[in-house]
């Protein structure tokens, strides 16, 4: 006995899935480019579009200039000794002293220079130029990047632990605007939205009419089958 109720909208369904998945192997065939696959590709294009968006660097060296004559002195502490000397260059190189002792670097000048030099080397980073910051550094770019973001954090609490807001929030905006967008997405090739209209709604496009290609074959599947829902009748 045949479980078919609806041959003919059972059949639409079978070819809307068949088809969906061909269409899904073509998508997972590394055929975009570079030895991609469509998914990879169109979350490529997209992260460099945010990335496009997400350039912040002017805002972040306005906050660092406000910061210009601002004297701070704290002792951070990090995770080993060699953390603590290449933290203590990133300082050193800004401008300020940066004195160690085991694993602690203790930071003391002006705090205008500080954030500015973190602005510098992540505007750097930002436009995927490494080798900048290997150079002024003596190590990896991304590293330096990571270090500058992880000694501000202990920066930000000895701060807070001193009731010094206003600094720690001026601090916070500059590894938000420029620090973590340039580790983030170094490496990510920039483009902009007005550049690639085309390409993204058709994107979209796709994007919507497949999720409707599959919930229309699953129906029509189903419908065929006889598998209907339906409300359940009320009782006297």
């Amino acid at each position: 006995m045949s479980v078919v109720r609806d041959k003919k909208t059972f059949t639409l369904g079978l070819v809307l899935l068949g088809t969906f998945v061909l269409v899904f192997i073509g998508i997972m065939s590394p055929n975009f480019g570079n030895g991609r696959n469509g998914l990879v590709y169109a979350d490529d294009l997209f992260n460099s579009l945010s990335k496009g968006s997400a350039y912040f660097i002017k805002d972040a060296q306005e906050v660092a200039d406000s910061q210009k004559g601002v004297n701070i002195n704290y002792t951070i502490k990090a995770s080993s000794p060699e953390d603590a000397e290449k933290w203590s260059k990133l300082y050193a190189t800004a401008g300020v002293s940066a004195t160690i002792k085991e694993s602690s670097v203790t930071i003391e000048g002006d705090f205008g220079k500080i954030l500015s030099s973190a602005v510098a080397d992540s505007d750097f980073m930002y436009h995927n130029d490494s080798e900048s910051l290997e150079a002024k550094y003596g190590y990896d770019g991304r590293e330096a990047t990571y270090n500058w973001n992880s000694s501000l954090k202990n920066l930000e609490s000895a701060m807070k632990a001193k009731s010094q807001f206003k600094d720690a929030t001026a601090l916070l905006k500059v590894q938000q605007k420029a620090i973590e967008p340039a580790y983030n997405y170094y490496g990510v090739e920039i483009q902009k939205v007005s550049d690639n209209k085309l390409i993204l709604t058709l994107l979209l496009s796709f994007y919507l009419l497949y999720t409707m290609w599959y919930g229309f074959g699953l129906f029509y599947l189903s419908n065929g089958l006889g598998i209907v829902v339906t409300s359940k009748k009320k009782t006297a």
